[in-house]
């Protein structure tokens, strides 16, 4: 009996909620910048229709990036940096014609602003969404997705100190197109860009749950074989 409560318990485990965070793990290489990345991402409990300015929802499909870890080299600038992590959201109101700006849109502030076509923003536009299925369009003047990020993306922390914003341009046919920028805080250093090969991405699930829990229940079986083993060959020897 003790053997099936047993059982019982590790099947309870394998069948119990998703997996609160997964990772994906991809190569950069173009534009003079190189190396690999891994992004820890969650769950998003505030996704929904978007349309209006600002928004209040985050794209159906999005995910939330809560870490990065990995290495960058930059030749452009001659930077070899660990990555530490990505900078929390930081939610600010887009300009007021974009319409499909999510609502975890915010602003990575550059003392000296970001060049554009229309003059100096106030810094780099991030918001640390993750698409496994691809994202959809997330600007009014940009209808272009298909990366997993899009192109706001996020802004990793490095141990040297730079920032560097990364996102997607979407997907181009031959992998997903990438952008990316460092700063330093005070002013943007380098801006550059490349292609990453197509790879297929995990959304948060249950499978390692399930491998702990059928594991469990296999020891348990196991367990209770031998003991029932035990008890025959003492039956046996007793008779």
């Amino acid at each position: 009996m003790r053997r099936w409560a047993v059982i019982a318990a590790a099947a309870a485990v394998s069948m119990g909620a998703p997996a609160s965070a997964a990772s994906y793990v991809f190569d950069v290489s173009g534009g003079g910048l190189s190396g690999t990345v891994s992004l820890t991402y969650e769950a998003n409990p505030n996704t929904g229709p978007i349309g209006t300015s600002p928004n209040s929802y985050d794209p159906v499909g999005s995910y939330i990036v809560t870490g990065a870890s990995g290495t960058l080299r930059n030749s452009n600038i001659n930077l070899t940096t660990m990555i530490t992590g990505v900078v929390p959201s930081n939610p600010g109101k887009p300009t007021s014609g974009n319409l499909l700006a999510p609502a975890s849109f915010g602003h990575y502030i550059v003392k000296n602003g970001v060049p554009g076509p229309d003059g100096k923003a106030p810094g780099f536009s991030y918001d640390n969404l993750f698409y496994p299925g691809g994202s959809p369009p997330t600007a009014t003047d940009y209808p272009i997705g298909g990366g997993f990020l899009d192109i706001y993306g996020l802004v990793f922390t490095t141990s040297s100190g730079k920032a560097i914003n990364f996102w997607s341009n979407g997907d181009t046919g031959q992998g997903v197109s990438y952008g990316a920028g460092t700063t330093d805080g005070i002013s943007v250093l380098d801006y550059t860009g490349g292609i990453i090969a197509r790879t297929a991405v995990p959304e948060p699930a249950t499978w390692m749950t399930m491998i702990l829990g059928l594991a469990l229940a296999g020891i348990a079986l196991r367990r209770g074989r031998a003991a029932e083993t035990r008890a025959r060959l003492t039956r046996i020897g007793g008779s």
